[in-house]
C-alpha cells in the first residue's frame, strides 16, 4: 500500500492542479464522459479514491489544467499506424534536443490504442502561453525534419478545454489485455513498455526557471514567418564593379581612419563603407551620418564631386546597402556539406550544435583562403535563433574547449570593435559511406531550416533516427584506423 500511496503521490506532482473538471472513459471504451463540479452539483471532484482505482485499472480518468497556467506539456502524437507514429516520436525528441530539452527530461507513454503521449513536466506551474510557445517551435521543427509527412496530428495537451488521460491504465477501447495498458516506454530500447508503476517515481520535472529561459530564447511565431519568408537578392547597377575580393574588417577599418589616397576612388570608397557598417550591425542612419562626416574631412584634390552631391549619393547607395542587406566578403550563395561534417557536429554537447551549424555554414559562405571567416554576435544568434547572450556563451564555451579559434582585435581610433575572426578547429569525423549535398542559402536566418535539410539529406531513408548509433561506429572504426 505504501508503494500505491508513493505512485499516487507522484502522479498528482506531475499532473494534477485541477480537481473540479475531469473525465472518465466509459468501460465499454466507447467515449468519455465529462465532470464539472461547479456546473453540476451532483458531480464529485477528482478525488484521491479515483486516481487509486485508475493506478489500480478499475477506472481510466483525465485531466484539464487550468487557462493560465500549466505544470507539464504533452504533445499527443495520434497516429494510427505504429512505425509511423514511432518515427514522429524520434523527431520529436530530436526537436526537442535542438530546443535545449534533454532526453533525460523526455518522458513517453503508449497511448493504449495509437500513438503516444509524449510529456514534459515541470518543477512548478508555467504560464500556460510560454507552454503553448515551446510546443508550437518543437512540431514546426519536427515537421521540417518529416518534410512536412505525417500521417496523423501532434496535438497540444494539456487544456482548459479538451481532456488529457493519465497514464497507467487500461485504455478500455482496446479489448487486447497484451496491449491495453499505458505504460510508459523506453524510447532508447525499441519503445519497449516499462511495465512498473514504479517507474513514474524516477521521473524528475525540468527545472522551470531553466525551461523559462529556453522559451525565451525562442523567437516569437510572427518573427518567425517573418525571418523564413524568401527574399530575391538582387543586385544594384551601381555595384556590379565594386571590387571586395581584397578587402577585408582590417582593411575598411583603415579606409575609414585614414581616408581617401587614390584619385577616383570616392564611389567605391563610400559604397565599401557602407557595407562595412552594415556588417557592424551599425544602424542605417548611424552609417549615413558617419558617412557624411567622413567626407567632409577627405582631401578635395582625390575627388571633383561637389559635397552636396555626395550627400545625395551617400543616402542613396545607404538605402540600397541596407536594404538588400549587403555584408562584407563575397558570399557564396551554394555550398556543399557533407555527411562527415553533420556526423562531426553531433559529436559535441546538444546545446552548442545549432551554434556550430551556425558557424560551419557561415564559414563555408565566407572563409578566406586562411579558412577564416568573421561574423557578428547578432547573426550567430540569427542563425541559431537564439538570444544574443546565449551566442557570446555558446562561443566561449566553444572556444574554451579549443572548438573555434577566435580573433578579437580592434582597431584604435574607432568607435566601434570589429566583428570576431574564427576559424573551426573541430575533430572531423569520417562517415562511411560518404554523402555529398548542395544547397542553396543565401540568408543567415535560413541556416537552422538548412540544417534540417542537411540531417534528411546526409542521413537518407530515415538513417537519422539512429544517428548516435552511427556516430558511436564511426568513432570506434576511426579509432582503430588510428592504432
Amino acid at each position: 500500500m505504501d508503494e500505491l500511496n508513493a505512485v499516487l503521490n507522484k502522479l498528482k506532482e506531475l499532473f494534477i492542479t485541477v480537481r473540479y473538471k475531469y473525465i472518465k472513459q466509459n468501460n465499454d471504451g466507447n467515449g468519455y464522459q465529462t465532470f464539472n463540479a461547479y456546473e453540476n452539483k451532483s458531480h464529485k471532484r477528482l478525488h484521491d479514491g479515483f486516481l487509486v482505482s485508475h493506478l489500480m485499472r478499475e477506472n481510466t480518468y483525465g485531466i484539464f489544467c487550468r487557462k493560465t497556467h500549466t505544470k507539464f506539456l504533452t504533445f499527443d502524437v495520434d497516429i494510427p499506424d505504429k512505425a509511423e507514429a514511432i518515427r514522429v516520436v524520434l523527431a520529436l525528441y530530436e526537436s526537442l534536443n535542438e530546443l535545449g530539452i534533454p532526453t533525460d527530461k523526455i518522458f513517453t507513454s503508449w497511448s493504449g490504442t495509437k500513438g503516444y503521449h509524449v510529456d514534459i513536466y515541470f518543477s512548478k506551474e508555467i504560464p500556460y502561453k510560454s507552454m503553448e510557445k515551446l510546443y508550437n517551435a518543437a512540431v514546426k521543427l519536427t515537421l521540417n525534419l518529416l518534410d512536412g509527412n505525417i500521417n496523423g496530428q501532434i496535438e497540444k495537451r494539456p487544456s482548459p478545454t479538451q481532456g488529457l488521460k493519465l497514464p497507467l491504465s487500461i485504455n478500455f477501447k482496446n479489448k487486447n489485455p497484451l496491449d491495453n495498458i499505458c505504460w510508459y516506454v523506453d524510447v532508447q530500447n525499441g519503445f519497449k513498455p516499462i511495465r512498473s508503476l514504479d517507474f513514474i517515481l524516477t521521473i524528475q520535472p525540468i527545472d522551470a526557471d531553466v525551461l523559462k529561459d529556453l522559451i525565451n530564447d525562442l523567437p516569437n511565431e510572427t518573427d518567425l514567418s517573418r525571418t523564413l519568408k524568401p527574399v530575391k537578392k538582387e543586385i544594384s547597377p551601381d555595384l556590379t564593379n565594386l571590387d571586395l575580393s581584397e578587402e577585408s574588417p582590417n582593411s575598411l577599418a583603415s579606409l575609414y581612419k585614414n581616408g581617401i589616397r587614390t584619385p577616383n576612388s570616392r564611389n567605391a570608397s563610400l559604397c565599401k563603407l557602407a557595407i562595412y557598417f552594415n556588417t557592424l550591425k551599425i544602424s542605417k542612419q548611424e552609417c549615413e551620418h558617419r558617412l557624411n562626416e567622413w567626407m567632409e574631412k577627405q582631401d578635395p584634390k582625390y575627388y571633383k564631386t561637389p559635397l552636396k552631391t555626395c550627400y545625395q549619393e551617400i543616402t542613396r547607395i545607404v538605402n540600397h546597402v541596407y536594404k538588400k542587406n549587403l555584408v562584407l566578403n563575397e558570399e557564396k550563395n551554394e555550398i556543399v556539406v557533407s555527411r562527415s561534417e553533420m556526423l562531426t557536429i553531433y559529436q559535441y554537447p546538444k546545446k552548442l550544435h545549432l551554434t556550430i551549424n551556425a558557424l560551419l555554414i557561415h564559414s563555408k559562405r565566407f572563409r578566406d583562403k586562411n579558412r577564416q571567416f568573421y561574423m557578428t554576435y547578432e547573426q550567430i544568434a540569427t542563425a541559431a535563433r537564439c538570444s544574443k547572450n546565449k551566442a557570446i556563451d555558446h562561443i566561449k564555451e566553444l572556444e574554451q574547449l579549443g572548438l573555434i579559434k577566435v580573433t578579437r582585435n580592434p582597431i584604435s581610433g574607432l568607435p566601434e570593435n570589429r566583428p570576431n575572426t574564427y576559424e573551426l578547429n573541430l575533430n572531423w569525423l569520417e562517415a562511411e559511406p560518404e554523402i555529398t549535398v548542395t544547397v542553396s542559402v543565401d540568408k543567415v536566418d535560413s541556416y537552422r531550416d538548412i540544417r534540417t535539410t542537411l540531417i534528411i539529406k546526409t542521413f537518407p531513408n530515415n538513417e537519422w533516427w539512429n544517428i548516435n548509433e552511427i556516430l558511436y561506429k564511426t568513432k570506434e572504426q576511426q579509432a582503430i584506423k588510428i592504432q
